[in-house]
């Protein structure tokens, strides 16, 4: 699952990497840049910064994803392609992804995710549907990303597609921690290249992706029912209102937004509308989810369990 990763090394002693550097460019004689295959390499006056997609460079493609195995022996390729070691090598920046054959389009699937209590929700839509969703944190510390696989490679067009892959629809699912701060948080202390050769801390980021995914609520349910009370018509009114923002998400923000600016609604009493939808996201269970969820969740999380069993 292990793709993008960014490492900070110092400096000292490890002037050698710029020799190695492909298409190498300098500003002065303390300053260089270049590339490791497809790894972006800076040369700093006082570190050296890399980056780039780990299963790029260790199989000139990311849509089939690393095993921890291979996560190992790429880290030790570019180790080695480096000519310095990764002691000392800092990850500022991991991102874990996951390329899944979806039945139907992958906007189809982008539109039912919704919008968590923690996350900002970016969308980007051309006339065909919804082609990238990006939730990310007020801090900026995490994302999470969406989007459709087969379109992002065709317009770039700087890897091959799988034979596997070929005619099929794929959703691609990306957990991103983008800042140092963010991996201290999450391990209470900072990640090197080497942690990344440690099992636990593997299964430790894949329950990270689970976990965000887990935490987006998804929308597209048929019906919803208090799961311990009769319905009365207090609760009836509560029904009606959930299963008009979980169907109309969009429209139930515009709406909510457009009584926030004519002043009818105050930051005070849209908090409260906010948390009262949040307890009864717990409160009530879908009697018939949407299909098109349950199949991405059976999807996500047999392909985690296959990770933690087998890939060793």
């Amino acid at each position: 699952m292990i793709d993008n990763i960014c490492l900070k090394i110092p400096r000292y002693g490890n002037d050698e990497i710029i020799e190695r550097l492909q298409d190498r460019w300098w500003k002065d004689n303390r300053t260089y840049s270049g590339y490791l295959q497809n790894m972006k390499v800076f040369v700093c006056p006082d570190c050296i910064i890399i980056c780039g997609s780990l299963a790029k460079y260790f199989k000139d493609e990311n849509i089939v994803e690393l095993t921890f195995s291979q996560v190992k022996e790429a880290i030790k390729k570019l180790e080695n392609d480096a000519g310095i070691s990764f002691e000392s090598a800092i990850i500022k920046m991991i991102e874990c992804g996951m390329s899944i054959i979806t039945k139907e389009q992958p906007a189809e699937y982008m539109k039912l995710f919704g919008y968590p209590a923690r996350y900002t929700r970016h969308e980007y839509a051309t006339i065909t549907g919804v082609e990238t969703v990006t939730y990310s944190t007020s801090t900026g510390a995490y994302q999470f990303s969406m989007y459709n696989k087969i379109l992002e490679v065709q317009k770039k067009k700087k890897q091959s597609i799988p034979p596997v892959f070929n005619g099929v629809n794929i959703l691609r699912l990306e957990y991103k921690i983008v800042r140092r701060r963010g991996i201290q948080y999450k391990f209470k202390r900072d990640l090197t290249a080497y942690d990344l050769l440690d099992f636990n801390v593997y299964q430790q980021l894949q329950n990270l992706f689970i976990e965000a995914y887990q935490a987006i609520p998804k929308f597209g349910w048929q019906c919803n029912i208090e799961t311990k009370e009769k319905v009365t018509p207090k609760i009836f009114d509560e029904l009606i209102a959930e299963h008009y923002r979980q169907t109309f998400p969009k429209e139930y923000l515009h709406f909510l937004k457009i009584l926030k600016e004519s002043g009818a609604l105050t930051e005070k009493n849209l908090e409260r509308i906010r948390a009262a939808n949040r307890a009864r996201e717990k409160k009530y269970k879908a009697v018939e989810s949407s299909h098109l969820i349950r199949e991405l969740d059976d999807i996500v999380l047999s392909m985690v369990q296959w990770n933690a069993e087998n890939d060793t």
